[in-house]
């Protein structure tokens, strides 16, 4: 939407609505440059202080009397460079899978700063798309140079997060969230609206409802099967302890569950996924070495492929995802576009599962566990040709049933011409219920039998 000049925009901060407070303080309120450093170092800020916390929580009580509280706060600190997903050392071993659960609250975090830096932007009238995507940078840049910041203070013993790592995906998580947040509230949204294609809107709606099955039937899948193999899920609870010390094991199964959810996807789209190097579970084989003692991995199934239900599963995932986006695509106007936007979806879903399928796997050191998670290549590429075969099915069969329903019209209104508007009673009735029925107007000896 382009606002005419002195006119606020719908979505701008309204200060009088209760659901909604800004992030900027007044004091930074009053610069659209201070609003950007604000909230990007902000939402660093509150990250590394729910990390260290939360850390402190786990920690602490467990820990000897000889523990230092500040081993606490450099754990917390290297939690919250974890979650940026860079890549960290952990007692000298390099890991680079980490639980989603975090990389989703710094996002949802930076989602939110990119909102305020949106609300900012409209209560100062700012609407020139130059100095908006500035200071989107610059709200990314000091989210990034404060996570920079931290990093000598998260060195705990051999345990450090890389410098390079932390830079790259701390700005490109802050973009991907932050800065799609600031876009959709500010006047950036109508500054894009008219330069992107017009079957990109669409598209990326079709492919994101496709993208949501494809990880809902995951998840689904890992419920149930933490439900069919609840003891061995148990067991492996009772050997990592009870009591306070089992809950950073459970904390920490939560927050990799969008990991087996995504992993679940994987499976459901073909490729599956891996659980060590040499490992291989799919609907096709099912071979992995010894696992660790984690409770969430209980849940791996057994024995050689898919059961009935997970191929039942499989099928009907990419028909779902499919008659999704076939619903979406067929909201436009022509053929050919809908056929454009289809075909743009299941690209943006290609992407979309590759960079889910990077996300959601890694590695562990350089030994057995150095190959966690789908492929990311193989995930993507299963998932959008399986959306895109389905989606031609359900698209043909639309296009089939507009056209048997257009050609029963079409004899309707020529029999109507020819013979005149039929009296009301039975055998009217009949012959109309003979139509929908056969899609023939001209049998009167069916026309007959319906109507004794």
């Amino acid at each position: 939407m382009v606002c005419q000049p002195g006119q606020v925009p719908d979505r701008a901060f309204d200060p009088s609505d209760p659901s909604r407070r800004s992030v900027v303080p007044q004091a930074a309120n009053h610069s659209l440059w201070l609003a950007a450093i604000w909230t990007g170092v902000g939402a660093a800020v509150v990250c590394a202080v729910t990390a260290i916390v939360t850390v402190a929580v786990c920690w602490l009580p467990v820990s000897g009397p000889n523990t230092h509280s500040m081993s606490a706060v450099r754990a917390g600190l290297l939690t919250f460079l974890a979650a940026l997903h860079g890549g960290v050392t952990i007692d000298g071993t390099p890991a680079a899978f980490v639980p989603l659960g975090l990389t989703l609250i710094v996002g949802a975090v930076a989602w939110r700063a990119g909102s305020g830096l949106g609300d900012a932007a409209a209560s100062l009238d700012e609407r020139e798309p130059a100095r908006l995507a500035t200071a989107a940078a610059l709200q990314a840049a000091s989210f990034t140079v404060a996570a920079l910041i931290t990093i000598p203070f998260a060195r705990l013993g051999t345990s450090s997060a890389p410098v390079l790592g932390v830079a790259g995906a701390g700005l490109l998580l802050f973009l991907a969230t932050g800065g799609v947040a600031f876009v959709r509230t500010s006047e950036l949204a109508g500054w894009c609206a008219v330069r992107v294609p017009p079957v990109v809107p669409g598209a990326l709606r079709a492919a994101g409802a496709a993208l949501a099955v494809y990880v809902g039937m995951g998840a689904f899948l890992l419920a149930c099967s933490l439900v069919a193999h609840h003891g061995r899920v148990e067991a492996i609870s009772r050997q990592v302890g009870g009591g306070w010390g089992g809950i950073p094991v459970l904390l920490l199964g939560a927050l990799a569950a969008p990991n087996a959810a995504i992993a679940g996807a994987s499976y459901l789209a073909g490729p599956g996924f891996a659980i060590g190097a040499g490992s291989g579970i799919s609907p096709f084989t099912t071979s992995h070495a010894v696992v660790p003692a984690f409770p969430i991995l209980g849940a791996l199934p057994s024995g050689h492929g898919a059961n009935a239900f997970g191929w039942l599963l499989a099928a009907i995932t990419p028909l779902v995802a499919g008659g999704c986006v076939a619903r979406l695509v067929l909201r436009a106007e022509g053929w050919p576009r809908r056929c454009a936007e289809a075909v743009t979806a299941a690209g943006a879903l290609l992407v979309a599962m590759v960079v889910l399928g990077w996300q959601a796997g890694g590695g562990i050191g350089t030994g057995g566990l150095r190959t966690i998670g789908p492929s990311p290549l193989l995930f993507g590429l299963a998932a959008a040709a399986a959306v895109l075969a389905a989606t031609a099915l359900w698209l043909g069969v639309a296009a089939g049933s507009a056209r048997v329903r257009s050609r029963g019209l079409d004899r309707g209104a020529g029999r109507l011409a020819s013979h005149g508007p039929e009296p009301a009673g039975p055998a009217s009735l009949a012959r109309r219920l003979f139509v929908v029925a056969t899609g023939r107007a001209d049998d009167a000896s069916g026309e007959d039998q319906l109507a004794g």
